[in-house]
């Protein structure tokens, strides 16, 4: 347990992070991947009207989780990702109902909307994008390991 009495999350494979958000290769496989993601969701035509309200992850009451692919591509497409200070309640990235690193952002961001039509697809989308990921931990040798954003973003700021 942490000190706030929450389960200790699992360590980052943070050198194998690093080998993969500085090789061109890794970058351009998870940018498709997102990019073909992309493409899914916008074929659902989902609506987003709460302004950032699911960033600020307690008092929308979920937690999104990522894995070291998504966090070693974000590190490699944000600047300065460990340089915001990070809090177990909302995302440090989301500014005035707004994100900062679109481009970045993980998998969950993409996928999750509060409109109620996106209850249906969201779920099945997100067991298949895991398995991609999943896929792509394996081809670039990278350490599989499933965690929560703001503890994952501590993680990288302590690196």
């Amino acid at each position: 347990m942490d000190s706030g009495g929450m389960p200790s999350a699992p360590a980052l494979p943070l050198a194998e992070m690093r080998r993969c958000a500085s090789d061109p290769e890794f970058v351009e496989a998870v940018g498709e991947l997102y990019a073909e993601l992309d493409g899914e969701i916008a074929a659902h035509r989902p609506s987003c009207t709460n302004r950032g309200a699911c960033c600020r992850f307690g008092e929308f009451g979920h937690r999104l989780f990522v894995t070291p692919v998504e966090l070693a591509y974000f590190a490699a497409v944000t600047e300065g990702p460990a340089a915001r200070p990070t809090t177990a309640d909302a995302c440090p990235y989301q500014r005035d109902g707004l994100c900062t690193t679109r481009v970045g952002r993980p998998s969950g961001c993409r996928i999750f909307f509060c409109d109620p039509a996106a209850r249906s697809w969201q779920p099945p989308l997100t067991e298949a994008i895991l398995a991609r990921l999943k896929e792509l931990h394996d081809r670039f040798n990278l350490p599989y390991v499933y965690l929560d954003w703001i503890r994952a973003l501590g993680q990288l700021a302590g690196s």
